[in-house]
């Protein structure tokens, strides 16, 4: 892709790197978690050997991002993220990651550090603890790549220009006087975006952006979304050339039933 987001010509399929995306780490029973977000300790663990196992090779941003520039990958390569910033990155997940070898990248929102999850109502977010700043800066110093994931995790999409500078560049400013550095690369709160957020993060500077479900070019990079729930086999599955072909259909039935919408709300047929 092109820094604009208009595709390049290059390989696809099975060599396009793919990007899995995490949110929380912790033994949740199910029925408490019903969206999902824990991954157990032992899950993760599973899933990184046989990641390692089966010839997959993780890839740092810098790496990826070579790869969205056209640098060739080996065919089976990806890149781990972790939304949110959830106290158990630095608890479970970074001691598991470090251990195997697997460079991650964090996306935090900037403006809830040491705080707790405020975006759901449901009793097993609300009451979980977000990191401080001194821990996101602990992470950073070994060696995993801080993101901006908004100010405090609003949903980008319909928002004006003027809404948005704050979860775009206020956030970066912050996390770069946490870290010392700029983060490079975004990711949109619930996945989600329009252009105007997709515009306001490739003129930011950002290197790329991630979201989930719908593709939009370099600034709006779709991931895997891994859940709690997911079995071994279906961890694989999600990895498989035959996912990301189902993943790509979902986005055009998106995209088609959203332009509907529009059309039936200016009173077309």
């Amino acid at each position: 892709m092109s820094r604009s987001g208009t595709p390049r010509p290059r390989a696809v399929g099975r060599r396009a790197p793919r990007v899995l995306m995490y949110h929380f780490f912790g033994d949740v029973p199910a029925g408490a978690d019903p969206a999902g977000l824990f991954v157990r300790p032992e899950a993760l663990a599973e899933q990184l050997r046989w990641l390692r196992g089966h010839g997959w090779r993780a890839l740092t941003l810098d790496e990826y991002l070579a790869a969205l520039d056209g640098a060739l990958t080996p065919r089976r390569s990806y890149l781990l993220t972790i939304d949110d910033a959830h106290e158990s990155v630095l608890r479970i997940a970074a001691p598991l990651l470090a251990a195997a070898g697997v460079p991650a990248v964090l996306y935090v929102p900037a403006g809830l550090l040491g705080g707790r999850v405020t975006w759901s109502s449901h009793a097993v977010y609300g009451s979980e603890r977000l990191l401080d700043a001194q821990q996101v800066r602990e992470l950073a110093r070994a060696g995993v790549e801080i993101g901006v994931h908004g100010h405090d995790h609003t949903r980008l999409r319909g928002l004006s220009a003027a809404d948005l500078a704050p979860h775009v560049t206020g956030a970066r400013d912050l996390l770069a006087t946490v870290t010392g550095g700029a983060p490079r690369t975004f990711a949109y709160p619930y996945g989600t975006w329009d252009e105007a957020s997709r515009r306001a993060v490739a003129e930011a500077g950002y290197l790329a952006a991630f979201a989930v479900a719908r593709r939009g070019g370099r600034f709006a990079v779709d991931r895997i979304g891994v859940s709690g729930t997911d079995s071994l086999l279906v961890f694989r599955f999600k990895l498989s050339l035959s996912y990301r072909l189902l993943s790509r259909a979902a986005g055009r039935a998106w995209r088609l039933r959203h332009a509907v919408r529009r059309v039936v709300a200016r009173g077309g047929t």
